[in-house]
């Protein structure tokens, strides 16, 4: 059971990496493309400003869910630094079950909330604005799916090094 989380976890967190890095490309393709525009041609496209922060929200939201698999965020180390060793244990539970309850937070508010800016569409650059919307629940669901995998797979912190060196990749 611990084996099969932890191959779910390193697939989803590969996965929304490889989503993540696919935005970043796009990101910098259209902040070039903004910077060639004013600079090159005396003219700037206002939809790409639109387009980059919106993608950005998305790049964040998933990209969360990597950090969550990794415990990358510097909170966890932080706390788990000023602990007395013998409670170091708890502390990517205690935090991990706190930041469950806030996703599922923005999980149940942010669907409707999306779902109540579907006809509503961008004014430079005509993105429905569900889409960005979207991004936050969309990412807390996946990152209450990453945390309930590190539950089931457990905390150590060489857990993952360990696992890819005995090949369960």
């Amino acid at each position: 059971m611990r084996v099969t989380a932890l191959r779910a976890a390193r697939f989803l967190a590969r996965s929304t990496e490889i989503l993540a890095t696919v935005l970043l490309i796009v990101v910098t393709a259209l902040n070039l493309t903004q910077v060639t525009g004013r600079y090159a041609f005396n003219t700037g496209f206002s939809w790409t400003e639109e387009a980059m922060r919106y993608l950005m929200i998305w790049l964040m939201m998933l990209g969360s869910v990597a950090c969550i698999f990794r415990a990358e965020h510097m909170a966890v180390q932080t706390i788990e630094n000023r602990v007395p060793p013998g409670y170091a244990r708890f502390v990517k539970p205690a935090l991990y079950s706190i930041a469950a309850i806030f996703c599922s937070f923005v999980l149940v508010y942010g669907w409707p909330l999306a779902l109540r800016n579907a006809a509503q569409v961008a004014p430079a650059s005509g993105i429905p604005m569900i889409y960005p919307y979207l991004a936050l629940p969309v990412g807390a669901f996946l990152m209450l799916v990453q945390i309930a995998f590190a539950w089931v797979a457990g905390f150590e912190p060489d857990m993952t090094d360990r696992d890819e060196a005995e090949g369960v990749v």
